[in-house]
């Protein structure tokens, strides 16, 4: 052999050797992990619900004496029948008593049964409803910094697929597992007292289904790492066909077949992945379920033995076989619960992951001076990059924006238009520079005080399944009763003649989803949306791409009005229509994320090579 391929086989071990430590230390660690999963889920419900969750845990503790006592007293009685079968004994007083025993132990099964099924009715409910409510809040509060994560992401897609029932199984394990743990207790006590060698065979002879199923849960809940983008590419497949946006352009270019082909064989990869994996599962369980039976077989066949060789009664065999039966079962239970509680809480410990998940940008403490409204906005040497983009969005920009300043800003798409808006509204926080809001660092103001400052309409805005009034109300829960005040503001963004054709008028229902609901045109939608930022009557106004879906009528009566209305207000837009700006006090025209012009619309129309002129008047020549 040479010197090389000595070399190549040590080297090879080594890595092999090194590959089982890793992968025997990632086992220790998932069982550390789902420890810890497993004491929080307790901790949260018994939070929730604390007298539940102590019922829960006594009854757990009775409910098992149940079934030793019976199995008790029937071997008496059986023992009880020998003898008086064997002496023809009259007196059947003992006997009598044994079967009073028999109906008790039953009376007290039926009620230890019925208070665990109030129990976990009330304690699952509970926990449901709470644990919802924690998890749904947790995806609201998550930041769009930290949304970016492409982990994070991930993440948040696994917990947004499992958390509805991965719960609820984990603390259903949880709590079937500490019944079991006390059953199998109770008999192992009994069996150790007659013979070591059964406690023995019940563990061997249950460990490996436990090994098996234990391995197979890991195998599974790796899926999801391994096919994270799989996943991920079938959700947003899907939605391309099942969203009522895209209907259109599917039919016209027929994509149905394409689309709905592509997701057929994405579920059928990821489907046969788990598939592969349960049925070797299955597999391997009932050639291991062969060992159970032959552990329960020895037992018997030694009870049988003692029996006739008279060191117990045929009552005492009814007894131990039984116990042993139970004390299997109980361990076999335990078991394959470990296995089920190790999948689901492979899948909590990504879901407690989540709910600890920290926002980036955090929250200052000062609140903002409402003396002076609208403040004053200083932006100083602004860079910002996007995680993992090759150059900056924003790139030393500097701009002040004083009291109801009007200002537009205007340039091709990715000049870093909306970036700008983000860093204003805290979405993110630069790179490099500042912004100061009335004197004061932005990261150092309380962002709620702040937001109340400021009205807005994103380029890509929420469509409400509410009604038109509540659709609008949104904009100021505050005054979300004041239906003058909302009426006012849909007239400014013309909405009001289409609302008031609407069968139910204002309390029209703006989803099809429902019973007599419509779903108005982008159009519509839009100005409803900016209705909404009208109704929030706030000091600062920032409007990205506001009109781009409204009509050019529609379209110049708000921009006529816009800022008409809002004389004493900053307000901000953003349009890549250049002439819907011009009424603008100020125009600035980014570039690659810098302010490459700067003026008013006169101003920059007076510059022959400016690249506002050269595409204002393309623009024009466009509607000639």
């Amino acid at each position: 052999m040479s010197w090389f391929t000595t070399k190549l086989i040590i080297s090879t071990m080594s890595e092999t050797e090194k590959k089982s430590k890793k992968e025997k230390a990632i086992k220790i660690g998932d069982f550390r992990q789902i420890f810890r999963a497993a004491i929080k889920t307790l901790k949260f419900a018994f939070k929730i619900s604390p007298r539940f969750s102590i019922a829960f845990f006594i009854v757990v503790l009775l409910l098992p004496l149940v079934p030793i006592g019976t199995r008790y007293v029937n071997s008496k009685i059986i023992d009880e029948l020998i003898r008086v079968l064997g002496s023809n004994a009259q007196n059947l007083s003992i006997l009598f008593k044994l079967v009073l025993g028999t109906v008790l132990l039953q009376i007290s099964s039926n009620i230890l049964g019925t208070l665990r099924s109030f129990t976990d009715y009330h304690l699952f409910t509970d926990f449901s409803r709470e644990f919802d409510f924690l998890i749904t809040s947790k995806f609201a509060e998550i930041e769009e910094a930290v949304r970016e994560d492409p982990s994070t992401n991930s993440l948040m897609l696994k917990v947004r697929e499992n958390y509805g029932g991965r719960p609820m199984n984990f603390l259903d394990g949880i709590m079937s597992i500490s019944r079991n743990f006390i059953e199998a207790a109770f008999s192992f006590v009994i069996i150790i007292s007659f013979s070591p060698l059964f406690v023995v065979l019940a563990i061997l002879s249950t460990f490996p289904t436990f090994a098996s199923n234990l391995l197979f849960g890991k195998r599974k809940w790796s899926i999801w790492d391994e096919k994270s983008d799989i996943k991920k590419d079938y959700g947003e497949t899907r939605g391309l066909l099942t969203s009522n946006m895209t209907y259109e352009e599917n039919r016209v270019l027929g994509l149905k077949d394409f689309l709905f082909q592509r997701i057929k064989n994405i579920y059928i990869e990821f489907q046969n992945a788990q598939s592969e994996i349960e049925n070797r599962r299955i597999g391997y369980s009932f050639v291991l379920d062969l060992i159970r039976v032959a552990g329960v077989s020895i037992a018997l066949v030694i009870l049988i033995i003692d029996v006739l060789n008279r060191i117990i009664t045929v009552g005492s065999l009814s007894f131990y076989t039984a116990t042993f039966a139970a004390l299997q079962s109980a361990i076999n239970d335990t078991f394959q619960r470990l296995s089920r509680i190790y999948e689901d809480g492979l899948f909590m410990v990504d879901i407690f992951t989540f709910l600890e998940i920290k926002n980036t940008i955090g929250n200052g403490d000062v609140l903002i001076n409402k003396e002076v409204m609208p403040p004053k906005i200083e932006i100083e040497n602004l860079i910002f990059s996007y995680p993992g983009a090759p150059q900056p969005a924003l790139n030393g920009i500097s701009l002040t924006i004083n009291p109801g300043d009007h200002i537009a800003i205007v340039g091709e798409n990715g000049a870093g238009k909306s970036t700008l808006i983000k860093l204003l509204l805290r979405f993110f926080d630069p790179t490099e520079g500042s912004i100061k809001i009335g004197g004061t660092n932005l990261k150092d103001l309380n962002l709620d005080s702040y937001y109340k400052l400021v009205g807005t309409i994103f380029q890509h805005f929420t469509e409400y399944h509410f009604n038109a009034r509540l659709n609008i109300g949104v904009g100021d829960i505050s005054k979300i009763e004041d239906e003058e005040a909302i009426v006012i503001a849909a007239k400014r963004a013309k909405a009001d003649d289409f609302i008031q054709k609407y069968e139910f008028k204002y309390d029209q229902i703006l989803s099809k989803r429902f019973h007599k609901g419509i779903l108005p045109s982008v159009g519509q939608w839009q100005k409803i949306a900016l209705a909404r930022a009208f109704f929030r009557h706030a000091p600062i106004l920032i409007l990205d791409e506001p009109t781009s879906a409204i009509d050019p009528k529609s379209e110049f009566e708000i921009f006529e009005n816009l800022f008409e209305f809002n004389k004493d207000k900053t307000v901000i837009i953003i349009s890549h229509r250049f002439s819907t700006v011009r009424t603008a006090k100020r125009i600035l025209v980014l570039n690659e994320g810098k302010i490459i012009e700067d003026g008013s619309h006169e101003d920059l129309m007076n510059m022959e090579t400016g690249i506002y002129k050269t595409a204002f008047e393309l623009q024009r020549k466009g509607y000639e």
